[in-house]
This record gives structure tokens, sequence and C-alpha cells, in this order.
């Protein structure tokens, strides 16, 4: 057995060793179980191919593809194991054709050779195959004295995959998670058009779980486990001990805020279509960017095109990443994984979101405003200054974002009651934490060059 492990057998993927604390146990049994189409098998060949890659030896005990169909399927995924099989660090078991009659036998032999092959890890996929040859009882034992003993003289990690039907709640034959050390549930569910996997970490033995369940995803490099900022803040990181402003644009509107937005600090833009948010977004980012800063510009209304041609209209001139984004394409915490990774690739101080509204219309409102308030704890962890558009008239359950935000800036319109007259947009601070702001009410026109307050 190789001497790479020492009391955890990492799963190679970072996200998930972060949520269990460093990994798997070793020494232990871990069962995998959920719905068809959860990957779980995808996720354990990955944990499989990740140990063998840093050199730990590995098994797959298969009922459920022949050796041919298996080695393709992972090949896909950019994993060779003809390779490692050839290194001598891999050994695959068929187990697909076995019947009833001589599975007690292919046990036996199947034992002898473990036994002499000393691996690291062994998968059986799936355990529900052996149960509805074996019986539940049997399974048991099985587990319980083949597999445990085998896990405890080897100092292996046994993965047991097993599928739970759709509308089931119950694990296989309702003991499995009873006899294994530690028990990931998978599950999936249909959100409108997205599609919504979440694991939950049953129980771990030996290892730190700090949360239960997560929101995950199936790459090809396994799962990526959506990790979630701590639901705290000390103030420290964001505000600084002084206070930096960066500017909006406009020169008036940084008066009445009382110098600018504060370095870190959240700023809501409200108010109805047509008002102004994406031309004042837009001018921030663009006076952000004339001043060297890294500026990622968001948009959920827009393409890309549409907004560089009211850039082009306005006559902006700062260069900044602008991403289009389908509000339909995913659930509220993937599009919050995805934003923070945007925010780490692109480096950005400035973060810009156009428009929340759009991104909440297939959202219940609860995760809505749950994945908005994590990409604030993020952002002002970083001390990344936010700015994000929404109409808060649209939906009245939402009233909790003025108070999560720093600044709230209301846009709003006065329609001309007579034939000639022209509309009339206002502007007004209603909220400035930390600054002296102006709460008066102004008018402002929007012209070629942005927005004119009066």
């Amino acid at each position: 057995m190789s001497e790479v492990g020492e009391d955890v057998i990492p799963s190679g993927i970072e996200s998930l060793d972060k949520a269990l604390s460093g990994g798997f146990p070793r020494g232990s049994t871990i069962l995998i179980a959920g719905n068809p189409g959860t990957g779980k098998t995808h996720l354990c060949v990955h944990i499989l191919y990740n140990n063998m890659r840093r050199g730990l030896k590995g098994a797959y005990v298969s009922f459920a593809e022949n050796k041919g169909a298996f080695y393709e399927n992972a090949k896909h995924s950019g994993m060779d194991l003809r390779e490692m099989e050839e290194k001598g660090l891999f050994k695959f078991y068929d187990m697909l054709t076995l019947s009833g009659e001589n599975l007690g036998e292919f046990i036996r032999v199947l034992i002898e050779d473990l036994v002499a092959y000393k691996p690291d890890i062994v998968i059986f996929d799936s355990i529900t195959v052996i149960g509805q040859m074996l019986g539940g009882t049997t399974l048991r034992s099985f587990i319980h004295s083949v597999i445990s003993r085998l896990v405890s003289a080897l100092n292996m990690t046994a993965f047991l995959i097993s599928e739970v039907p759709y509308g089931e709640k119950r694990v296989g034959f309702g003991m499995e998670e009873f006899v294994a050390d530690g028990v990931i549930i998978m599950e999936m569910e249909m959100m409108r058009e997205a599609t919504r996997r979440y694991m939950k970490i049953m129980k771990m033995r030996g290892r730190k779980i700090k949360r239960a369940t997560y929101e995950y995803t199936i790459t090809n490099e396994g799962i990526e486990v959506f990790l979630l900022p701590e639901l705290r803040f000390d103030g420290q990181s964001s505000w600084g001990r002084e206070f930096q402003y960066v500017p909006t644009g406009n020169e008036k509107l940084d008066e009445m805020l009382g110098g600018g937005l504060l370095r870190g600090s959240v700023t809501l833009i409200d108010g109805p279509p047509g008002s102004g948010k994406t031309v004042l977004s837009l001018s921030i980012a663009s006076k952000n960017a004339l001043e060297g800063r890294k500026v990622l510009y968001i948009t959920f209304e827009e393409s890309t095109a549409q907004i560089e041609m009211t850039k082009k209209r306005l006559s902006l001139k700062g260069d900044f990443k602008v991403i289009a984004l389908v509000p339909e394409a995913g659930t509220p915490i993937e599009y919050y994984d995805m934003i923070r990774k945007l925010v780490s690739e692109e480096n950005a101080e400035i973060l810009i979101i156009d428009s929340l509204s759009a991104m909440e219309t297939n959202m219940h409102p609860e995760e809505f405003q749950r994945a908005v308030r994590y990409i604030e704890l993020f952002t002002k962890g970083r001390g990344i200054t936010t700015v994000m558009t929404y109409n808060l008239s649209l939906n009245k359950n939402n009233s909790g974002f003025s108070v999560m935000a720093d600044n709230v800036i209301l846009l709003s319109y006065i329609l001309p009651k007579n034939p000639g007259d022209t509309l009339k947009r206002t502007i007004i601070i209603l909220k400035s934490r930390r600054t002296m702001n102006d709460d008066r009410l102004h008018e402002f026109v929007i012209t070629s060059e942005g927005i004119k307050i009066k």
C-alpha cells in the first residue's frame, strides 16, 4: 500500500475537500447514495483517479458497466484508466455478468486478490445490485463482516455507491447508512429551466463538517461544491481604517454622496424601467476604468453588443470587462458562484450587476435574497465596491435589499401631463452609510455624455 496518504484520503476536488475539512478518513467505509443522474459514479471515479495520479492504488468493483464501456466513459472526462492500470495503480473487477449462484465464489476470489493487491481505495458500484442478489440481511453482513474487515485490515477507504429511486427517501435496503462511517446523499430537482443538484453530508467520522448541505454541479473534474461565505462580517477588510472613495462619474452625484462611493461598499440603484439605472451604472464603470481600476460589468438584460453601443452613444471611453448572462440558465447559488469566480478571474475592484430584477425572474424570492446576500458578503470581504440595479416596486417582498445596501440611490420620473411637456427625471440619495449625504430631491437629464444633475 502506498505511503502517500496519512490519515485522510482527499477527493482531489478543492471545493469538496474544503467542505470535508480535508477529505475522507482513511480506514473508513463511505456510502455515496442518490437518485439516477446525480453524478455518484462520476464523483467516485474522479476521487479514485485524482488519488492514483498522486501515487495511491485503486480498485473498482463494477456491477453496472463492463470494462470497455467504463474505460471509454472515463476517457471522455479526461481520465486514462488504462495508463493507470499499466502503471500497476488500478484494477477493474467486472461483475456485470455474474449471477447469484456464482457470486459467493467470486467474492471469495475478490477478497483474496484485494488482500494481495493492497489498494488505498476501493469502489463498489453498486451495492444496490449486490443487495438485490444477496438480500437485505446478507448485504448487511457482507458490508459489516467483509468490507469493514478489509477496510480495517488494509487501512483503505471503501466507497459504496447506492441507488435511490425517485420519490424514495430510504437509502437502498434501509440499513446501509447505519453500517457506513460516512454518508453522502446526492439529490436533484428541477427549478423551472435549471437543474439543481445538492449533496447532504449526513455523517463523516473523524471530520469536522461545518455545513450539512451543499449545492453542486457536475463538471469534467468531477463535481464542484458551491462553498458559501461565512455569514458574518467584521467590517475591517472592506472599509479599511480610512475612508477611500471611488467616483461615480458625476461630480454632482459624488457631492451628494459626501465624496463618492466608499471603497468596499454596496450601492443599490433603484428605479423603474427607463429611469436611467443602466446609464448611471455605465458612467460609474467608465469613470473608474479610466482611472485605472479593474471593473467587471455583469448584465442580465442586454447583450455585450448592446452595452457597447450604449457606451458609444454616451461617449464613454473607459475600457472594462462586460459579461452578459442569461437569467434562466442557473440556480441562485450557481449564479453567486459564477459571479465569485468572474470577480476572482478578473481581479475586479469594481463589480456592477445590471440588473437584479432580471436575475430574479426565475428564482424563488428567499433563495434569490440569499444569493444576493452571499454576493454582498464576498465582495465586502474582498474590499470590492459593488453596484447593483434593481426595481423594488416590482416586488414589495424585497425591501430588505435597502437594509443590506450601504447606499441607496433612487431614480424616478414624472410623466408629462400635457402635450409638448417633457419627461422629468429625479434622483435622491435615500441612504448613504458612514457619510453625510445630500438628502434633497434633484432633477436630472440624460444627455449624450451621461447623466446631468441640476
